[in-house]
């Protein structure tokens, strides 16, 4: 990756994850998208328009360069060169841990790891990840595109 250039891996593209896919394209980053389900790709890109649409109303200002969004099949594929891992998966405490222990095995030495959790608090999360220095619970407002609103809380271990 270039010097200066900025790419988020989101982690679970539904709604949140959409709409942060989005939230990070339109403000000039590269974005990876890693989600199993079935027509994902569709999806997003439906999210990307509306955000593209709703945007352009709002800003008296040009937007920067749109980023390019990718979708990928695996973990590893998703945070190579990332600068900002934002995850979006279903608030069950197992599956997000699980998650981030798999995470861990590929995470950019520098990379944030953030979670867009509402049910969990970020130190239960960060409880013995390597990364958990670099880790932040960041929930969003929503549309996530829309509304540049994001409440950001650290774990007892953020640096």
């Amino acid at each position: 990756m270039a010097v200066g250039s900025r790419k988020a891996a989101i982690i679970g593209a539904g709604v949140i994850g959409a709409g942060w896919a989005a939230r990070f394209a339109l403000h000039g980053w590269s974005v990876s998208v890693f989600d199993p389900e079935e027509n994902i790709s569709a999806k997003v890109t439906a999210v990307l328009d509306r955000a593209r649409t709703s945007l352009r109303e709002l800003y008296d200002v040009p937007l920067p360069v749109e980023g390019q969004v990718t979708f990928v099949d695996n973990l590893a594929a998703a945070v190579a060169e990332a600068n900002w891992v934002q995850e979006n998966v279903p608030e069950r405490l197992e599956m997000k841990r699980a998650l981030f222990d798999a995470l861990s095995l590929h995470l950019p030495a520098e990379a944030i790891l953030a979670s867009s959790t509402s049910g969990f608090t970020p130190s239960s999360l960060a409880d013995g990840l390597p990364s958990a220095d670099r880790f932040l619970v960041c929930h969003p407002f929503q549309p996530v595109y829309l509304l540049p609103a994001v409440e950001v809380v650290p774990s007892r271990w953020t640096a």
